[in-house]
């Protein structure tokens, strides 16, 4: 396990980035938050890198916050890197191996794809402890399953399986708890194998139209469009450019 509570594996263009702290059921402390934001600017900066994969040690996703932190009393401040995931540009994936629950729901949230294994459960149980959604939750969820549905899980608190989070839309593919991690990596090496830049101007179109008015969606796309029609045009240049060298 590293110092942080973090263990990065490099698997081609694909980038790991796993909980580990199985003893806890992989709980997440305020310092874990701080190096996560510094692991998102990493793997952003890294060209090497296509796409990242957050997951966790062991039998569990996230058990959410350090109980025993907060009873030391938590900080005032969030150090959960919630902008740091908005502005990340890259595609991101849970791969969610098991309980995901609390801050762990939350931070399967954040990402843009999840698969689950059939183990794999997921509470939002912040009302039955008098509090509201938090990092970024309140943005991301409802925009994925919707208003009721996001309140039905936020306000009952109750327990979600795999199945029932895939007939929700909370859950892109659920699959056998054996395969869940190659089948995450067979999922992220067809997107990194994507044209260079496609992925990301993809999510960059689809991120900025979720609060556009439609008219304004439209020409989002269509500025999209047309940035990727002109890279394309550029690299097919430079294709025959070398060609004509050879």
């Amino acid at each position: 396990m590293g110092d942080d509570g973090w263990k990065v594996d490099q698997r081609g263009r694909v980038r790991w980035l796993c909980l580990d702290r199985v003893a806890r059921k992989n709980a997440m402390t305020s310092a874990m938050g701080t190096r996560l934001g510094e692991l998102l600017a990493d793997a952003q900066a890294d060209i090497d890198t296509r796409v990242l994969v957050i997951t966790g040690e062991g039998d569990a996703f996230s058990s959410g916050l350090d109980r025993d932190e907060l009873a030391a009393g938590a900080p005032g401040n969030s150090t959960f890197p919630v902008e740091a995931f908005y502005a990340f540009t890259k595609p991101t994936i849970a791969c969610v191996n098991g309980l995901a629950f609390g801050g762990g729901a939350t931070l399967a949230v954040a990402c843009d794809l999840r698969v689950a294994a059939e183990s794999a459960s997921f509470t939002f149980a912040l009302a039955k402890l008098g509090l509201t959604p938090e990092w970024g939750s309140s943005y991301f969820l409802w925009r994925e399953i919707g208003w009721s549905r996001t309140l039905d899980l936020f306000l009952t608190g109750r327990t979600v399986g795999a199945d029932e989070a895939r007939g929700l839309g909370l859950v892109d593919r659920v699959v056998p708890d054996t395969d869940v991690r190659a089948h995450t990596q067979a999922l992220a090496e067809q997107i990194a194998s994507l044209p260079e830049g496609t992925a990301e101007a993809t999510k960059s179109v689809l991120r900025r139209g979720l609060d556009a008015e439609f008219l304004h969606a439209r020409e989002v796309e269509r500025a999209g469009l047309a940035d990727r029609v002109r890279a394309m045009r550029v690299r097919a240049k430079e294709r025959a450019a070398r060609a004509q060298r050879e």
